[in-house]
């Protein structure tokens, strides 16, 4: 970890940031699944660049976080399946199931971030 308290500052407020873009691409997703595949596929490939870039700046700053260890393997095992997400919208009413547990794993790990942004202030 930085000793840096404007380092941690700046790049916990990154992290929220890509949690944010990953968000709003998974929102794209579960928009454009049923309309348009080709866009749906898109977005999920931006989500997971999201992902990536989250968790390029979590290791290279702040390694070792037990909260945000989990929710990285979570994510990790989803986006390995990255289909998934697209099979669920396409085959019944389960989407916003998934969709909410998505998106309430990424909100909880956002006010844990929040939380810690507060403690840098």
């Amino acid at each position: 970890m930085y000793s840096n308290t404007a380092n941690m500052l700046k790049q916990t407020t990154n992290l929220i940031n890509a949690l944010n873009k990953l968000k709003q691409n998974l929102s794209f997703v579960k928009s454009y699944v049923i309309s348009d595949k080709i866009l749906a596929i898109y977005f999920l490939s931006n989500a997971y660049s999201d992902f990536n870039l989250f968790k390029t700046i979590y290791l290279s700053v702040t390694p070792g976080d037990q909260k945000i260890d989990e929710f990285l393997q979570q994510f990790e095992k989803f986006f390995v399946e990255v289909n998934k997400y697209l099979v669920f919208f396409t085959e019944d009413c389960t989407e916003d199931k998934l969709h909410k547990e998505v998106m309430f794993s990424i909100n909880e790990t956002e006010m844990y971030l929040l939380n810690l942004l507060d403690m840098y202030r």
